[in-house]
Formats: structure tokens, sequence, C-alpha cells
């Protein structure tokens, strides 16, 4: 019976989480380099891939190192050097001018962001100001690991920083697309009461700090914030769901973060899983499965498997650590 896992190159978009699929004689890669806006004459469209690469779907950022790169109006218009752009080799966004333009650019194979496929249509394509959120963090370490210019550029080469700070850029794409796809799926947050959205921000920090705490429940939310328990589903019913699901949606964040960052001795599941309040492996497991279409070992092994970053060389040509 043939198997019904997509191919490790599969570039169709899926909806979902995203099955584990990968070539053990191809482990992925993140990339970060430079291009020349003149590479970008002969398609037309980013991303760009290198002559000879694999037909891999990747999900690349864009960010002006020098001039700017102008798009579609529905695209963005115009990508600056304070704003990032966001694409996905699915769904190659149209480029109609470059004169002078210098990118440092990051690839992250698909793989590597385990958000649904949905999410990704709604924040790829589109240019992000870079001067603010998530996009504020990704943007220097972009620039300074591709130009090889800074303190994240100059320490790329040592003995397991690279792997380091590869996990964190992909890291940083992931959180950037769920940021941004959450913001789209939950639009009615900003017609919220000023008084609710400051009530439901300041729970929000209250409980981010208590993650680790198996006893962090609705109930002793609520009573930490003296309301109802009926009274705090609302809250997050209006904006983002329940409760509970937000609980366990930002400790299953925190394992996959800590399971994924490399660098040194492979973290335990169950120590992991027991340090972010679950109260067993199995059920943190079938947990992390469901959202992210693998096993939190898979996860981890994936992301031990990534190759080092590439600083790209100062003349901005293609070559083989992009």
């Amino acid at each position: 019976m043939p198997s019904s896992a997509p191919s490790p190159h599969d570039t169709g978009p899926r909806s979902g989480p995203v099955p584990l699929a990968v070539d053990p004689g191809r482990p992925p890669h993140v990339r970060i380099g430079v291009v020349p806006g003149a590479e970008l004459a002969h398609t037309g469209a980013l991303p760009v891939r290198p002559a000879g690469e694999p037909d891999s779907r990747e999900i690349v950022v864009c960010a002006p190192l020098r001039g700017s790169l102008v798009l579609a109006p529905e695209h963005g218009g115009r990508v600056t050097p304070d704003s990032l752009l966001l694409t996905d080799s699915a769904r190659p966004v149209p480029v109609s001018g470059t004169a002078g333009c210098v990118l440092a650019v990051l690839r992250v194979p698909r793989l590597l962001v385990p958000v649904p496929d949905d999410a990704l249509a709604r924040t790829t394509g589109r240019t992000y100001d870079a001067t603010t959120g998530v996009a504020s963090l990704l943007l220097p370490l972009l620039r300074s690991l591709a130009t090889a210019d800074g303190p994240w550029g100059a320490e790329a080469g040592t003995a397991g920083m690279a792997t380091r700070l590869r996990n964190q850029t992909a890291d940083l794409v992931t959180t950037l697309v769920a940021e941004e796809a959450g913001r789209d799926a939950h639009p009615g947050r900003s017609g919220l009461p000023d008084g609710d959205r400051r009530l439901t921000d300041e729970i929000r920090r209250w409980a981010n700090s208590r993650l680790a705490d198996p006893r962090l429940r609705p109930d002793a939310i609520a009573e930490a914030h003296h309301m109802s328990v009926r009274r705090l589903h609302k809250l997050f019913t209006e904006e983002s769901g329940t409760i509970g699901r937000w609980i366990q949606r930002r400790r299953l964040e925190e394992c996959r973060r800590e399971l994924g960052r490399g660098g040194g001795s492979p973290a335990k599941v169950q120590a992991v899983a027991q340090r972010w309040g679950f109260a067993t492996a199995a059920h943190f497991s079938r947990c992390f499965r469901a959202r992210y279409g693998m096993s939190p070992s898979e996860w981890r092994d994936l992301r031990a498997q990534t190759g080092t970053v590439g600083a790209a060389t100062r003349t901005g040509a293609l070559d083989g650590t992009y």
C-alpha cells in the first residue's frame, strides 16, 4: 500500500499541521546570505533560488541592505531598509524594480516553521514594518548574520553558536507568522473596549509568568483577578478562543522552543513537558503532535539535523553558503 506521507520536496500548500517528511540524506538547512537585486532580473519574482538547488518549499525573509524593492501594490508596494518582506516559495511575489538593491535573505525550510498553511497564506507575500514587534527583533539579527558584521555575525562560526542563532532566526519567523495570523484570524480584538483589552493583556502577562505551574487553571486565574470564571471565559472567547486553549498553546510554544534550541545536549522530552506544566509526557506528546504535526522527539531531532548558518561573502555573490 503506497505511503500517504508527502514528499520532502513537495511545494504545494497544505492545511493543518505540517507532517514530518525528512529525507535523512538531505536534512533541511536554514540559510542566510546576500543577493544583489540584479539576480532577480532572471525571474522577476521572489524568492530567488540559486542554480542547482532542489525545488523544496521554503519560507523566505528578505530585507534590503541597500536600495529598495518595488512590488505590486497588493504585496505592499515597496520594501525599504526598515521593513521586511515575508514570502513563501509556493507563492512567489512579483518584483517590478530592483535598481541598486542588495538584499539580506533568510531561507527557512517549510518543515521548520510549524504553523498551518492557512496561516502562511494570510501572512506571506506581505511587507512588515521592522521598527516594531517581532520584525524589529528579526531584522538586525538577519542583517548581522548575512553580512558577518556586528556581534551576531562575528560569533556565527564558533562552536554551537551557529546552531543557536540559526534556530533563533527560524523561531522568530515562526513567531512573526503566528502573531500576524492570530491578529488576522481574530480581528475582533481591536473592537474590544479599552478596559477589556487592558485586562486581557494583564491576564496574559500574569499567566505567562506562571506557565510552568501545573496549578495554572481558569479558576485560579479568575480568583487572582477578582472575577468569575464565566467572565474570564467570555473575555478570551471574544478575543482568541478559550483561556484553557491559550494556556496550552503557550506551553507548547515554550516546549517547542526549548526542544529545538540545539547547540548542546539533547533535551529530554519528559523533563521539558514537566517543566512547562504538562502532567504526563504522553499527554504532552499527543498535544504537541496535534498542533505541530510531529512528535516532540521528531521536532528535537529535526532541529538537531539542520546545518550551520552560512555567512555570505561581502561581494554579495550567491555561493554555497546561501
